[in-house]
């Protein structure tokens, strides 16, 4: 991992910050755009049968911190070129999930009144009225960015063997919370994955790759005046 000096740690919080914010561009934007088109119901039989858990609330919007933190220790990596392949992967991903979402929008009729007067029901029901009405539901940025965070640090010796299994055991606790909270339905966990899975393939390729880095070099030298290898 590399030292937290002030290159490193603007380099690691700018683009640990650019994933999120572009994540409800994304999401908001596409809301907007397509408030009039038609929406397909994805819900299955099965998702009637889930009981809501308010208290999952606390995964559902901590989840936030999670992929930030995550995206931040990605990004502090020593390789770079790795760091740069990850954050190629996501911006791709929000492109690729603002154009699904205009093309093919998703809904799902598959919310209950919440009766109780919890500090989570009351979240909850904060959370219904706020996103309203229910869509982009296929593929769940949610489940999505999630696994990106275990995509980022798989296989990589250089996080720790806890951090791993920590970060594995966070994305399925998302995914759990997508569907107790009833924000998604169980199709969106495998639609996630599968999502990132092909946006960390294309981020592999190489036009995809210099083109992400191209531009976050120019802003850390140009917004942020960093200087060094790592911008060249």
């Amino acid at each position: 991992m590399r030292k937290l000096t002030w290159q490193n740690f603007i380099f690691a919080f700018f683009s640990s910050a650019l994933t999120i914010g572009t994540n409800q561009i994304a999401y908001q934007g596409a809301r907007f755009l397509s408030r009039n088109f038609h929406h397909w119901d994805v819900a299955l039989p099965i998702d009637y049968t889930f009981k809501p858990v308010p208290w999952t609330m606390f995964i559902y919007f901590g989840c936030f911190i999670f992929w930030f933190f995550s995206y931040f220790a990605i990004a502090m990596q020593e390789d770079r070129e790795q760091a740069n392949r990850f954050f190629a992967m996501v911006q791709v991903a929000k492109i690729v999930c603002f154009v699904f979402y205009l093309v093919c929008p998703t809904t799902a009729d598959i919310r209950v009144e919440i009766v109780g007067d919890g500090w989570w029901d009351r979240v909850l029901r904060f959370c219904y009225s706020a996103d309203s009405p229910a869509s982009n539901y296929f593929p769940s940025m949610h489940c999505m960015a999630s696994w990106f965070c275990f995509i980022g640090v798989r296989g990589k010796k250089q996080f720790h063997i806890a951090f791993r299994i920590a970060t594995f055991v966070m994305a399925i606790a998302v995914f759990i919370s997508t569907i107790t909270t009833r924000q998604h339905v169980l199709l969106d966990i495998p639609g996630g994955i599968v999502f990132a899975e092909l946006c960390y393939a294309l981020s592999l390729l190489e036009p995809v790759y210099r083109t992400y880095t191209k531009i976050i070099n120019w802003i850390m030298v140009h917004v942020f005046r960093l200087s060094g290898p790592d911008y060249q």
